[in-house]
């Protein structure tokens, strides 16, 4: 599957054997990625979603298994595989037949975001939807999963089940999920979840905020949850009419500010705080110093140079469209006084930490990144260190696309740096894509192991590492 010209990543099940190095000992356990199975539309993330599972256990082969989310996206997207127009309406493009035909429609529900396992059960998550629910073992899809009704919100709010986002907060010392829900009709507002181990999840409270802003992720701290509400407001007449597609309906408004909203843990009133106007996709992680909240996050300078990048798969090559993210602080203290400062120059995506670290102080991000002017975005595992201000890299080159990297403790009952990072790279014209692993302290020392995959395993935008139980 080229990837610059769309196609179907086919399903596979197979065996993988290393073709540089050899997988480290101590990984067992399992790999879950999402993403973007084909395209339906220009739009790099118009796709179904197609899970993958990398499989490791001491003594055997490596093993890898690929599924197609079954929702309705798919089955359409199935039916009218030789169209050139995508069959519904899309995040990215609209529906053929006109306004007409938009109007009033949402976007096709295509579950390729993310996964998250809360409980055993696994998810496929899209933030404009439920999750879809997975059997981790063969990854056959089960239906939508409304968490046992805890998405259907409790008291004085009626309606449907809300959407799930596609990036939950664990927080390894409480052995909580939370997650939230962005609604924007008929007012906007924020919906709070929370999931306990081995109990079911609870809607924990509803947040009306003032715009449709786009909200895609969060960050948590032992004590707030931390949402930074970037001036990009979405035009909901213009979607909703059938004119403009969703993500072309977003605006940027840059002489708003952002306002970056704390809500307690432990209930009680949020505040807001004001600053300068930015735009971010993801945050790395989240910490409190004292009273002070602190949080990283890759800042683009607006909406309007993020849209751009992600408007044409074209894009994917093109240097004059690189995105130009980068790693930044944020300290904000009870005052309201914010301080913040870029962490390291170069073009960063897919800001990942130790997950052990979650809610406490991090030194380490890790993510994708970009070393030269002259590839594509993006072809490099990076390890920052925010003490520092070094970066360890290593670049693949033109050519090759570099997805999120996740980090695998050596040690399971460790919290330190010591451990394993694990990428997807694509080859974007070839269609192939290895499966790599890395010293997450040696980055730049290259990969210990490198496992071709004999099938391409579509675009992957976030994954969750399973670790195998004892």
């Amino acid at each position: 599957m080229d990837l610059r010209r769309g196609g179907w990543a086919r399903e596979v099940d197979a065996e993988l054997h290393p073709s540089q190095g050899s997988v480290p000992e101590s990984l067992a356990g399992t790999l879950y990625r999402n993403g973007a199975g084909n395209h339906l539309s220009d739009y790099v993330i118009d796709g179904d979603g197609l899970v993958s599972a990398v499989t490791f256990a001491p003594g055997m082969p490596v093993r890898v298994r690929s599924r197609y989310v079954r929702t309705s996206s798919y089955q359409a997207s199935l039916d009218a595989r030789d169209s050139t127009v995508p069959p519904l309406r899309l995040g990215g493009a609209n529906a053929p037949g006109g306004r007409f035909r938009n109007v009033l429609r949402p976007p096709a529900a295509q579950a390729n975001t993310s996964v998250t396992m809360i409980d055993g059960r696994l998810l496929a998550l899209w933030e404009a939807d439920m999750p879809w629910e997975l059997d981790p073992v063969t990854l056959e899809t089960l239906g939508r999963c409304d968490l046992d009704g805890g998405l259907k919100p409790s008291g004085r709010l009626r309606g449907p089940y809300t959407p799930y986002s596609a990036h939950p907060c664990w927080d390894p010392a409480t052995a909580e999920l939370w997650n939230f829900g962005c609604v924007y009709a008929p007012r906007p507002r924020l919906e709070i979840y929370r999931s306990r181990r081995g109990g079911p999840a609870e809607h924990v409270r509803s947040i009306r905020i003032p715009r449709r802003f786009m909200v895609h992720d969060f960050a948590m701290t032992a004590t707030h949850l931390v949402f930074c509400l970037g001036p990009v407001i979405l035009d909901v007449a213009a979607m909703m009419s059938g004119r403009l597609p969703t993500f072309q309906s977003m605006r940027w408004h840059g002489d708003e500010p952002t306002r970056i909203l704390f809500v307690p843990r432990a209930g009680g009133p949020f505040r807001v705080v004001e600053t300068d106007p930015w735009f971010q996709w993801h945050f790395a992680g989240a910490y409190d110093d004292g009273t002070d909240v602190v949080f990283d996050l890759v800042r683009f300078r607006s909406w309007t140079v993020m849209h751009e990048a992600i408007s044409s798969i074209g894009h994917l090559t093109d240097p004059s469209c690189l995105p130009v993210g980068r790693l930044w602080r944020y300290r904000v203290a009870t005052s309201g006084k914010v301080e913040a400062y870029q962490l390291h120059p170069l073009p960063l995506e897919w800001p990942t930490i130790n997950p052990r670290l979650a809610t406490a102080r991090h030194r380490q991000v890790y993510g994708a990144a970009t070393t030269t002017t002259a590839g594509i975005a993006f072809t490099a595992v990076a390890r920052y260190d925010t003490e520092t201000g070094e970066a360890d890299t290593h670049d693949y080159g033109p050519g090759q696309l570099v997805g999120e990297p996740l980090f695998v403790p050596r040690d399971r009952d460790e919290t330190n740096d010591e451990g394993w990072l694990i990428a997807y790279t694509n080859d974007i014209t070839a269609g192939t894509t290895n499966i790599v692993i890395f010293n997450a302290r040696a980055v730049a020392d290259g990969p210990v192991c490198t496992l071709p995959v004999p099938e391409s395993l579509g675009y992957t935008f976030h994954g969750q590492w399973a670790q195998a139980r004892p």
